[in-house]
């Protein structure tokens, strides 16, 4: 199924408001995923051992749709930003990809049709390849976790500039950690937030890169 950039980042930021308006007040990092995910869509999410579950040494999370409910690597729980960006992607699947799911039950499926106490619908691996499917979920985690709006505000606040040139690796670092902590959204990763101000073209020449 193919999605534009422009119609993840409507889909993510579409989400933000309807849990918005749910609490009666805006959305500012750091997005809380995890309320999103159990109060707001009413999925359940725990926090289990996937490696010995589904006996895939490089898992990272999967999803079931039918039985709507969502699983994270336990291992995950001591790396915050990895954490998060997992759980925003297992929502990405939940968002973009479950209505294909449910449309593709009776005809040929975009994911594995699951029965009762089946393997999940979709998982999600270290190692894996960047599926069209997989790639979507990252873009999507980025914009739920990383708005626009939040970041160029951070940037501006962090740096006193729009945009800045391209800079050594070391440079760019330092530049989003201080984003990260003036934008708020800190339960992100300083590789999520380099590759975040990349594409907004904040920094660097604005090239696209793979989130991971």
């Amino acid at each position: 199924m193919f999605l534009r950039p422009a119609e993840i980042e409507g889909a993510a930021n579409e989400l933000l408001r309807k849990y918005g308006a749910s609490r009666g007040t805006p959305v500012e990092p750091p997005v809380p995923v995890d309320d999103i995910i159990e109060l707001h869509l009413k999925i359940d999410l725990a926090y289990v051992d996937l490696v010995a579950t589904l006996g895939m040494k490089d898992v990272l999370g999967a999803t079931w749709f039918d039985e709507k409910k969502i699983r994270i690597e336990e291992s995950l729980e001591t790396q915050e930003g990895r954490l998060f960006f997992t759980m925003a992607h297992e929502v990405g699947h939940w968002i973009l990809h479950r209505p294909q799911y449910e449309a593709d039950k009776v005809t040929l499926p975009l994911f594995k049709k699951e029965a009762e106490s089946q393997p999940p619908a979709i998982v999600c691996r270290s190692s894996q390849r960047k599926e069209p499917a997989e790639w979507q979920a990252d873009q999507f985690a980025a914009y739920l976790l990383m708005p626009a709006q939040f970041v160029r505000r951070g940037f501006q606040q962090a740096t006193g500039k729009e945009t800045i040139p391209v800079t050594n690796e070391s440079a760019l670092r330092k530049m989003a950690a201080d984003v990260i902590e003036a934008s708020g959204c800190s339960n992100v990763s300083n590789e999520a937030m380099r590759i975040r101000l990349t594409t907004l073209k904040l920094v660097g020449d604005g090239r696209q890169q793979t989130m991971t």
